[in-house]
């Protein structure tokens, strides 16, 4: 089987799969016309789940929202605010960043999100991934962009399973190129850019999930066209792995150690 014929394949089954099992998530309401308003919310969501599971982000991102409704609101928020509605969701770092992301949309850009990923990139906190998941999501313009749910979906797809020490054996900068093609096969198919990342998304957190992928989920007429079908991800025995997980900074309470974040954390339950 050749590439485009596995490509093709990927596209019309992803999108049968996608039609039945798509995830209901607040920051995909198209009920909201506004582009604008979208992209806001698309930029919450993604700097939120970038160390945060979706489950505990649905929770949370409703209560910020609600707090900070656009873009306008949360740029005049002090650091008090915003670390108090971000409570809970944990390295707040990302909270600050994503109040000065929407300072500048507002100062710099006059409240209006750019479209082009030069742009977007130029505000500090957006990525070359978050500037294309507000293109696609937001204002559905087909952008190839890698997080880690395409990375392993397109490295089973048309590679292989990781190696032994669960790297991959492509890099991202062939795998974008790849990218480029599933994503032109999708669109000329009829796929709008923001369902087919969300089909990519939900693929990979569903089906394709990092350790013990549910292979038994997925379309039986793709199951062909992955190379990694079937095999489980080897574990990791590198010597890094083996010399365990590097201890996180904190410090030694009356003879018991206290992680740094959670004295963060007892920091803004005192605000």
């Amino acid at each position: 089987m050749n590439r485009s014929e596995r490509i093709r394949i990927f596209c019309t089954e992803l999108k049968q799969w996608f039609a039945v099992h798509k995830r209901t998530l607040p920051w995909r309401d198209l009920k909201i016309k506004d582009s604008n308003h979208r992209a806001y919310l698309v930029l919450v969501s993604e700097i939120m789940l970038q160390q945060t599971q979706v489950s505990r982000v649905i929770i949370l991102y409703k209560n910020f929202i609600q707090t900070f409704p656009l873009t306008k609101h949360l740029a005049k928020a002090t650091n008090r605010e915003v670390l108090i509605a971000w409570k809970g969701l944990g390295y707040n770092s990302r909270a600050l960043r994503l109040r000065d992301a929407a300072k500048t949309i507002v100062e710099k850009f006059h409240g209006k999100f750019p479209h082009d990923s030069e742009h977007l990139q130029s505000i500090s906190g957006i990525g070359h991934y978050t500037a294309g998941a507000i293109r696609n999501f937001a204002f559905d313009l087909p952008t190839a962009c890698i997080d880690t749910n395409v990375r392993r979906i397109l490295h089973r797809c048309f590679v292989g399973p990781e190696a032994s020490d669960g790297a991959f054996k492509v890099p991202d900068k062939k795998l974008l190129v790849l990218l480029e093609d599933v994503m032109a096969e999708a669109i000329e198919s009829g796929w709008k850019a923001r369902d087919f990342y969300a089909a990519l998304m939900d693929f990979g957190s569903l089906v394709c999930t990092k350790n013990n992928p549910k292979w038994n989920l997925m379309p039986f007429k793709m199951r062909p066209i992955f190379k990694a079908y079937g095999k489980t991800p080897v574990a990791d025995f590198s010597k890094k792995s083996l010399q365990g997980k590097k201890r996180e900074p904190g410090r030694e309470v009356a003879g018991k150690f206290i992680p740094n974040r959670i004295f963060r954390g007892r920091v803004i339950d005192a605000l």
